[in-house]
Order: C-alpha cells, then structure tokens, then sequence
C-alpha cells in the first residue's frame, strides 16, 4: 500500500514535468545538530530565477547561542536551470562572516571569481545544487524495477569529486514536521562514509531527513520542521 500510494505521487509529478521539470517554489527549515549537539535552523527556499526553466536555491543558517560565534551565520547561494531533465548549474556563491567565494559555471569549465579556471566533467554540480540534481534523478527513477545508480561531480573552491547515489528504501520516518512515507537515497561510494537523504513525494520529493555518517557513527543530521504559519 505504501509504496502504491509513493508511485502515485511520483507519477503526477513525473507528468507535471513531463515537457520540463517545473519545480514548485519551496521555504522550508530544517533543525540541524552535529555529533548530537544543536546547531540550530536553517532555511531554505526554492524560487524562479529571471530566465524560463531558471532558478535560484538558497539556504541561510540560523545558529544557536555560542555556536554563532564560531560557526557565524553562512548563506549558500545556487543558480540553475534545467534543461533536458538535468541540472546545469550557472553561479554558486558562499558567504559567511568575510569568508566567501564565488564559482560561475561554462561548458566544460568553472571560473572561480579570482581569476582561476578549471576543467569539469558534464555532470559536475556546486555543492548545494547537488541536492537538486539528485531529487530530480529520483523523480525520474524511483520505482522503476532497477533504478540504478548515478554520479555527480560536486565543485568547491578548492576541490572537484565525483561521488555516487542509489535509492536504497523505502520508509516510513517521523519528523518534528509529521509522519512521511520517503525514498531513501544514498551515497554509495565510500564505505567509511555516507549521505542518506529521505526524499518524501507528498513534500516534491524535498528531503525531509537528512544524516551524514562517518565509520557508521551519525556526524550531521537535518530533519523538517514544521511550515510556518
């Protein structure tokens, strides 16, 4: 039953995006804690750029108490656009507290803002609008007989690495924002190392638990908060 009514999402949202994938605007927060202690919020939002099938994804942090401080209070900033199904990303921008960098995307290379250009594969993606990248693929794959796996190149400002996502579950899973029937997506790359996205059809396949774990113990995790009156 669970996974009839999960197929049922994803095919009226594979057809609303059957021409070009329309994703909906989105503002969401999400709890964080590190290693079990609380970072506090951020917030995401999802919104048209200023060209057809453009749009910009933005996350600004809230940090709690003293860990402001330390940590300040970062905005990552990604621009894209989709086209034929797939995310091409155009300009990513970090900034937190003086400590910022800029990355503009061409065929085939990325310019860093200072005056350096490197080369990068066709699935290369910025660090933020990965997330994206991956949602759609899974819209595209979620309950096909085998899914398979894909790869994306994540650039930073210093580094570029490919890593690998497969849809590993399906599960029931509760967050302080209600009880959601999810896809589980996961980096299945590294052994020591592993992403795990719950990405809930009745929320457009946003997740809405997020945990980073290193030697099987539990480093980051994100999970939904409930949508603000």
């Amino acid at each position: 039953m669970r996974r009839a009514a999960l197929l049922l999402a994803a095919v009226a949202l594979g057809a609303a995006h059957a021409a070009e994938p329309k994703l909906p605007e989105l503002k969401v927060a999400y709890a964080i804690s590190w290693n079990g202690m609380s970072l506090g919020n951020a917030s995401i939002t999802l919104k048209p750029g200023d060209r057809p099938d453009c749009y910009r994804y933005e996350s600004v942090s809230d940090p709690v108490g003293i860990v402001k401080m330390f940590y300040g209070q970062p905005r990552e900033t990604s621009e894209f656009c989709v086209r034929g199904g797939r995310v091409v990303p155009k300009r990513f921008s970090y900034d937190n507290r003086g400590d910022s960098f800029t990355l503009t995307f061409e065929p085939g290379r990325v310019r860093d803002g200072k005056g350096g250009v490197r080369e990068i594969p066709a699935n290369a993606q910025d660090r933020f609008g990965i997330q994206q990248a991956v949602r759609l693929w899974v819209v595209a794959r979620a309950f096909k007989k085998d899914p398979g796996t894909v790869d994306f190149t994540m650039v930073d400002d210093e580094r570029i690495k490919t890593y690998r996502f497969a849809i590993t579950a399906y599960e029931d899973i509760e967050t302080p924002a209600g009880r959601f029937e999810t896809v589980l997506v996961q980096r299945v790359d590294n052994p020591r190392r592993s992403s795990k996205f719950w990405l809930a059809p009745s929320r457009d396949f946003m997740p809405v638990k997020v945990e980073q774990h290193k030697d099987g113990d539990s480093d980051l995790r994100m999970v939904l908060l409930p949508d603000r009156k």
